[in-house]
């Protein structure tokens, strides 16, 4: 029994002691958590890495590595031979794509490492720079974590109150293969400090078209069905101005748990949709002195009629820019397969040329506990 029990204790032990042959030492790795993307003055393909810096010896925390490669596979090796430690790429956090960059087509293919590599991060955030990102990786904030947990934190931040449309790698492998939906990438500039200024609009082909401010970035989510919690809103109503400097007719209020309906249609060789939110409103600020009890079907109106202008603007800029990040196209081809299947490969032109309507219903359902 006691030799057994030897064998067995013999056995257990073998087992666990080839698991530390490997092992590496948190100071002897550098771990990739941002990478950046750029063209410079003469479109050299630039990248950068951001990576924390664990040695106890070390006065800076974050160490920054600036490299030229035609494919980020080379970026690999170069930044190999400039780091001190070993560089692990599969905790990426965030990958930063310059302005430059999105000017041209054809980005999209410098990702293809991320996609081939079974050790990437598919879930490593794809983040649009007003600029050059080398202002960003190089940034060094002095009352903010380390940088790349920062830039991470706050896209997830601006994400949570509605502000951007946040993409993954993902994400952005479904945006660039699906007919239906163009891309789109949350967007940073630095700014004194890093700011989240709102979503990039790409066509297609990945080329930079327009810009969503963080209004017209929640419009979106609301054609979209896609608000995370609530969605805090304001607008000033015209009705409502005066002359008092600290009223101008403000409302803000709150939306959450809204309905969206999409009806399509095809007739005279045109698309039409109907896209119908009914929307609970919630409100938390109001700075002029109607009468919401007496008056709350007027106000709703009001709100109805500010609404519907603003969406009705923001389904003319996608028009005009030949884009559809709502995904319009996935209705049209689940309800009108046979007519979609004809105009899918340049459905950006025709939902140009479409019909889209957007029906808002405000309904007041709280007004705080001020009356």
């Amino acid at each position: 029994m006691r030799v057994r029990r030897a064998i067995l204790l013999l056995i257990v032990v073998l087992l666990v002691l080839p698991g530390c042959d490997d092992r590496t030492d948190l100071e002897d790795i550098s771990l990739l958590l941002m990478l950046g993307i750029d063209l410079d003055k003469d479109n050299n393909l630039v990248f950068y890495s951001s990576s924390p810096v664990f040695n106890k010896e070390a006065k800076e925390k974050n160490e920054q590595t600036k490299v030229y490669s035609p494919t980020v596979r080379g970026a690999r090796n170069e930044l190999d031979a400039r780091v001190s430690a070993l560089i692990s790429s599969g905790k990426v956090q965030s990958i930063l794509v310059g302005s430059r960059v999105l000017e041209h087509e054809g980005w999209f293919k410098l990702l293809d490492l991320c996609f081939r590599d079974s050790k990437s991060n598919i879930l490593a955030k794809v983040i649009a720079v007003e600029g050059s990102v080398e202002d960003i990786m190089f940034f060094k904030p002095l009352n903010k974590r380390r940088l790349p947990l920062h830039v991470a934190t706050l896209i997830d931040t601006a994400k949570e109150r509605n502000l951007i449309a946040a993409t993954t790698l993902h994400n952005l492998h479904s945006q660039e293969y699906e007919k239906g939906i163009t891309p789109y990438l949350p967007q940073l500039r630095k700014d004194g400090e890093i700011v989240a200024t709102g979503t990039a609009l790409l066509n297609k082909k990945g080329k930079y078209v327009a810009k969503l401010n963080a209004r017209e970035n929640q419009l979106l989510l609301l054609l979209q069905g896609g608000i995370k919690g609530s969605l805090t809103y304001s607008l000033q109503l015209p009705e409502e101005s005066s002359d008092d400097l600290f009223s101008e007719g403000t409302v803000t209020f709150y939306i959450m748990h809204f309905t969206r309906k999409v009806k399509v249609t095809y007739s005279q060789d045109q698309f039409h949709f109907d896209v119908v939110l009914n929307l609970p409103i919630f409100i938390t600020e109001k700075l002029f002195a109607l009468d919401v009890d007496k008056e709350g079907k007027k106000l709703e109106k009001m709100i109805k009629t500010q609404l519907d202008t603003q969406m009705k603007e923001l389904i003319d800029k996608f028009q005009k820019y030949q884009i559809d990040p709502i995904g319009l196209g996935l209705f049209a081809r689940a309800h009108e397969y046979e007519a979609w299947k004809k105009v899918d490969d340049h459905w950006g032109e025709v939902l140009a040329k479409s019909e889209v309507n957007v029906h808002v219903n405000a309904v007041v359902k709280d007004v705080g506990e001020v009356k």
